[in-house]
């Protein structure tokens, strides 16, 4: 039977009964403790989508468990379809909170939920999204799992020990014919025209009106989008290519996916000097989380949504969004009362957040140039994330990571 339905995932994962040490992992099946919840069956294994089934990621969201009034900290909650995973797709309990009575919709207020929905991971095709949005997507019989990471010692990870949930919303289709039907609903019905029946058109723009000089504006609005019809060749097939739209953990070059990174102060601050998150001199967590991306033509960051935690020990004045070459530099004060960039979640459970991560005015596009996000302190050294300070400074970036082929730029 052919069926078009939103369906929530429960990762349950009762770390009360089974802790999750320092600097280990979990996912379900690991221990008889972690299960999924969905569609009235509790599994013991990862969801695996049927034959000729389809489904499309919206987003996910984070219940923590609460030890002593704080939020336990995860070092990440990550996707897996599949077996498949991208390194700069993260989330925690800070930037990806539930929703729950009583407490505000931050990720709402910053546009990424829909309905009750989360849409940080994209929103779908099929729900009236773009291409370009990078819903994951996940073909027939790959399966769908959430693993979580408890922070190594060196993060001042401490073991979990309190039950969690991660909730993932799916959009799902049964059949091919009925996967085809609602893309030509929705590229029809938004007026985005981007499945005929043949080919799924993937084009999209990219470009900074203030850097023409660098790299050309690429748009649909001059007849010079980056094309990306999948297929190059033949006909849109879902059983094929599916899992090579933007998005999908399979695709060729060019190919798009959600970046979202939490990047943490791992070294102390130099005073009235900037601070870069950069792996050298152990300045944040680990490789994917630096946040100075050197880039040429052939790789771009769209970033659509910034959060900056506030340290709970000492004071951090201003953020810097840098590009090589700008006559005038964004900086911004962000002491917790003057703070534009707000976190989605505290690590305490009673400081609501409204807001966050916060919608830039204009995206920080970073393309054939070096970008960077930095901070530094109001003159006098804030202390890392360690044992003894594990609620210290933190960025969360959220947009669109790019990787192009030659023939594009």
């Amino acid at each position: 039977m052919a069926e078009h339905v939103i369906v929530p995932l429960d990762f349950k994962f009762d770390f009360s009964t089974t802790n999750l040490a320092v600097g280990a992992n979990a996912r379900v099946g690991n221990a008889a403790a972690y299960t999924l919840a969905c569609e009235n069956m509790t599994y013991s294994t990862p969801l695996t989508i049927p034959s000729e089934g389809f489904g499309e990621i919206a987003g996910l969201e984070i219940f923590p468990g609460v030890v002593g009034g704080v939020k336990e900290h995860a070092d990440y909650v990550k996707l897996v379809i599949g077996g498949q995973s991208f390194d700069d797709q993260i989330f925690n309990e800070l930037t990806a909170p539930g929703l729950s009575p009583g407490v505000p919709d931050s990720l709402g207020a910053a546009g990424l939920r829909l309905g009750q929905m989360p849409t940080n991971f994209g929103l779908p095709l099929l729900l009236g999204g773009r291409p370009e949005d990078c819903a994951p997507k996940v073909p027939p019989g790959k399966p769908i799992e959430v693993e979580i990471g408890c922070p190594p010692a060196s993060e001042g990870g401490v073991a979990l020990t309190q039950p969690w949930t991660v909730r993932v919303w799916m959009v799902k289709v049964q059949g091919v014919n009925k996967l085809k039907e609602a893309l030509r609903f929705q590229s029809t019905y938004t007026g985005q025209g981007y499945y005929d029946g043949n080919v799924m058109s993937c084009d999209f723009d990219l470009g900074d009106i203030a850097s023409t000089e660098k790299m050309p504006l690429r748009s649909r609005m001059t007849g010079n989008p980056i094309r990306n019809p999948i297929p190059e060749t033949g006909t849109f097939d879902p059983l094929e290519h599916w899992s090579k739209l933007p998005g999908g953990m399979d695709q060729d070059k060019p190919k798009m996916h959600v970046y979202s990174m939490f990047a943490k102060q791992m070294s102390a601050t130099t005073t009235n000097e900037w601070y870069q998150f950069v792996l050298h001199s152990s300045k944040v967590q680990d490789k994917y989380a630096e946040l100075y991306w050197d880039f040429t033509k052939r790789d771009a960051l769209k970033i659509t949504h910034i959060g900056f935690k506030n340290p709970a020990v000492g004071v951090i004045k201003n953020l810097w969004l840098k590009r090589t070459g700008r006559e005038v530099p964004e900086t911004y004060e962000v002491q917790w009362a003057k703070n534009p960039f707000p976190m989605p979640a505290n690590r305490d459970p009673t400081a609501l957040s409204y807001c966050g991560p916060a919608k830039l005015a204009k995206p920080m596009l970073i393309w054939n140039e070096i970008g960077s996000i930095e901070m530094k302190d109001n003159g006098t050294s804030v202390t890392p994330w360690a044992l003894a300070s594990p609620d210290q400074a933190g960025v969360y970036v959220r947009g669109i990571r790019y990787e192009h082929n030659d023939r594009e730029v």
